[in-house]
């Protein structure tokens, strides 16, 4: 009769493998059995992540106006990753398989660009979520938001280049007596320049490079300048 039930059970599995994705703890580390065809291969590389990033628009190559009128060689926009829900959670999937073993109990981010990437990561690892909001150009952690003493944090970004942010949220951990597991995000634009002192990881690795408009090298080669969406 047990024997029966397990192999009824392992049918339903496989018939419905193709609508939703099935993950679990075992030991202490994650198993995932996925829809490939939804949620991608959770083994892709940065070569295959960074293709994914430019065919969804959230990474461009070219001539781009920054917000703060400067001009970048890059565009990226981690945002339209989650215009489509099931490469959000593919993405969220991708960064925290990259902290598996890390003892993350809490997983911390900052509005508004970390927001949906730091809440994929959570919901995949099964962690609760907070995020901090800038107030009088300082991030603060408020709306009844705390961090337990002794807790270990992870932080995600969607991109990163200096890490003032980053920094300013390990600062926040420290003050509450936590601890900082590890930094993620979805794009490093530093071209691997930073150190956070603990484990940090990025999907992808870009210099991205910016110009005063009057000394825009860019501009002396002749290149159209491009204005898709606002560039932080």
């Amino acid at each position: 009769m047990c024997q029966t039930i397990i192999w009824f059970f392992a049918g339903y599995v496989k018939q419905i493998m193709p609508i939703i994705g099935i993950i679990g703890r075992i030991g202490g580390k994650w198993y995932t059995v996925q829809n490939e065809a939804a949620w991608g291969d959770k083994r892709m590389d940065e070569q295959a992540i960074r293709k994914l990033l430019e065919e969804k628009g959230a990474l461009r190559i070219g001539h781009f106006l920054r917000a703060s009128g400067r001009h970048s060689d890059h565009y990226v926009q981690c945002a339209r990753l989650f215009e489509q829900a099931d490469t959000g959670a593919q993405i969220g999937q991708l960064l925290a398989q990259r902290f598996d073993n890390s003892g993350a109990q809490l997983v911390l981010s900052a509005a508004l660009g970390g927001l949906l990437p730091g809440y994929e990561v959570s919901r995949t690892l099964l962690l609760p979520f907070i995020y901090c909001e800038r107030r009088d150009g300082a991030l603060t952690l408020g709306r009844g938001f705390d961090i337990a003493p002794g807790s270990r944090v992870l932080i995600i970004e969607d991109e990163v280049q200096t890490g003032t942010s980053v920094r300013e949220m390990m600062e926040i951990v420290k003050a509450l007596q936590g601890h900082v597991a590890g930094v993620g995000c979805i794009v490093d634009k530093s071209g691997g320049s930073l150190d956070f002192a603990v484990p940090f990881v990025a999907l992808v690795t870009s210099k991205v490079a910016s110009y005063p408009a009057k000394q825009c090298p860019l501009c002396r080669q002749g290149l159209t300048l491009g204005t898709a969406g606002a560039v932080r």
